[in-house]
């Protein structure tokens, strides 16, 4: 009865048994409901050109540790003085909305001769997005250092040459340059949260530096689902943790499938904990492992062997993979137990006699 006390006691202190395979039981959980995922897709009202990845494509997404998701967003908060303001949370939307010279512009007219660019505005899209003729020709002065005139909806640029390549040029580079907005955020609405009632605003774009020097910004509660921009702006550990939210948040709240959150901790453990994102491929974890055995069995299988025989490589055989290739015994469950026999008990051990 004291042992059976005893033994109790220590499952309650242990969060998982010694030998127990979480790998492999983490990679099952999230694999084997992985392949049935309907591969839903949604998008938010007023980003019509933004459609959120999700299901099936998004954890490839996560998993293989992409430096550019498809399609990323950012959702910036704002400080408790304004955040239930409609006025100032509008307001902030439209400083963060990425706004394009091409987007304003209703045409451009080269003229080679006089080597100028006469841009004609939309009056509709420039009021829309609270501009004016002067700022957005003041906008492409400091851009590109040239001399801007403007008269009514018509800028003209001159150029400074006849040059019919440079002229073209410039236009190319005037029609994708950002008149309005912060740089890289992407086109930007504004959102009120269902419980707190207060407003936020969404933009399809990981810009999340320029947006976080804005005054009105709460630093402490923006966030991108693009991990690498988590990991470049906070670091490593909110990176982790945007990791985990995203795989929660594709499989559980999207999906409704049921992992438990130690499995996708575990995961996104194993991508960070070399104090960088690194995938779970052939260029990440698996083509990084000591054992030549496991790197063979997972890609690239001849390669790996020819390598490893060419350089000396000896393989110690200490993990999962690299054991059940060979046929042997794994180092996990009861493969993990070790039994010794002292020297003194040993001597103490009768002989059995022979019949004989």
């Amino acid at each position: 009865m004291f042992m059976a006390k005893e033994d109790k006691k220590q499952d309650q202190a242990t969060q998982v048994a010694i030998g127990e395979a979480v790998g492999t039981v983490a990679a099952q959980s999230i694999g084997e409901p992985g392949t049935q995922m309907i591969l839903r897709t949604f998008h938010y009202a007023g980003i019509e050109s933004t459609i959120a990845t999700s299901g099936l494509p998004r954890i490839v997404e996560l998993v293989d540790a992409k430096k550019k998701p498809t399609t990323p967003l950012t959702y910036t908060y704002l400080n408790d003085n304004i955040k239930n303001n409609f006025e100032k949370a509008t307001d902030m939307t439209k400083r963060i909305n990425e706004v394009y010279l091409a987007d304003v512009a209703k045409r451009v007219v080269e003229s080679f001769s006089k080597g100028t660019i006469t841009i004609v505005l939309n009056r509709q899209e420039v009021e829309a997005n609270d501009l004016t003729a002067k700022q957005i020709a003041s906008k492409i002065e400091k851009a590109f250092n040239l001399d801007t005139t403007v008269e009514d909806r018509r800028i003209t640029v001159n150029v400074h040459t006849k040059d019919l390549r440079k002229i073209r040029s410039t236009t190319t580079k005037l029609y994708e340059s950002v008149v309005s907005g912060v740089e890289g955020a992407g086109k930007a609405v504004i959102r009120q949260d269902k419980k707190t009632q207060e407003f936020y605003v969404v933009s399809a774009g990981s810009a999340l530096e320029p947006i976080m020097e804005l005054e009105g910004v709460d630093k402490s509660r923006i966030y991108s689902n693009d991990i690498f921009a988590m990991y470049r702006v906070f670091g490593v550990e909110a990176a982790r943790n945007s990791l985990i939210k995203e795989l929660k948040q594709t499989l559980q709240e999207e999906q409704g499938i049921s992992i438990s959150d130690r499995h996708l901790m575990l995961l996104a453990d194993a991508m960070t904990m070399s104090g960088m994102i690194k995938s779970v491929g052939r260029h990440g974890l698996s083509g990084e492992k000591n054992s030549v055995f496991a790197r063979a069995a997972y890609e690239e299988t001849v390669k790996h062997l020819i390598n490893a025989a060419a350089f000396g490589e000896t393989d110690p055989m200490k993990g999962v993979t690299e054991n059940i290739l060979v046929g042997k015994q794994i180092p996990l469950g009861t493969g993990a137990v070790r039994l010794t026999v002292k020297k003194e008990d040993l001597a103490k051990l009768k002989p059995k006699k022979s019949k004989d």
